[in-house]
């Protein structure tokens, strides 16, 4: 993973001619990576990796370009005035991402896990979305209050919202983002899912709880979204 880093790094930006300097670009990338599937605050990339905002902007429109990464978007509901608007960025891949911080020698922070985790399964639904043919695009939910749900969409049946945790035991305190979100959109119009790591399925009040690998086989067997 670190040597694809570097041949990014060699045949895309400096052959390419993407960038004047390519060393504020790999330190950006570092911090950029570091922040992988978190609400995207430019100007403290901008601060940390010594360069200016817009240069930060800049740089994040190459990843989107060289199909490095990709934006998530945040929900917005029209009655709603206090939540997040900022995107999530999220490279194509968990491994790239956490070799471009230079901790891939190390083991997982559980820290770490969890954005690693938001990331396989984000591009695990828009695969599944873009396969089947479902226009339906993607979204997470947070307010300023700091709760959140990971991942949302709409579809003709109404919303799906799903909690991503890295954890082996599923924790009741995991709902307080569905709950809220589903207080606004209407109980009666949202699926709720929970994925984690452990094994057990639940049905935990109006949550489904799975695994990760069994969320993913009723994902591609149509049961998750139909």
């Amino acid at each position: 993973m670190r040597s694809y880093a570097e041949t990014y790094l060699d045949q895309e930006i400096r052959a390419e001619a993407l960038t004047r300097n390519l060393g504020s670009f790999s330190r950006f990338l570092e911090i950029a990576a570091r922040q992988n599937a978190q609400v995207t605050n430019a100007s403290a990339i901008a601060r940390d990796a010594g360069v200016g905002r817009t240069t930060v902007q800049n740089h994040f429109e190459i990843l989107i370009d060289t199909l490095v990464g990709s934006w998530l978007p945040a929900w917005k509901l029209k009655s709603a005035t206090k939540q997040v608007q900022q995107s999530k960025f999220f490279f194509f891949d968990p491994g790239v991402a956490r070799a471009l911080t230079g901790r891939q020698a190390y083991p997982a922070t559980p820290e770490e896990l969890g954005p690693l985790l938001e990331t396989v399964v984000l591009h695990e639904l828009r695969a599944f979305l873009n396969y089947t043919g479902r226009d339906y695009p993607l979204y997470f939910w947070r307010t300023y209050d700091g709760v959140e749900v990971d991942f949302l969409f709409e579809t003709q049946d109404g919303f799906v919202a799903i909690e991503v945790k890295s954890t082996k035991l599923w924790d009741k305190r995991f709902h307080r983002g569905l709950r809220r979100l589903c207080s606004d959109l209407g109980a009666e119009r949202t699926k709720c899912f929970g994925l984690y790591l452990g094994e057990r399925s639940a049905l935990w009040d109006d949550v489904q709880v799975l695994p990760a690998l069994e969320f993913l086989r009723r994902l591609w067997g149509g049961e998750i979204v139909r």
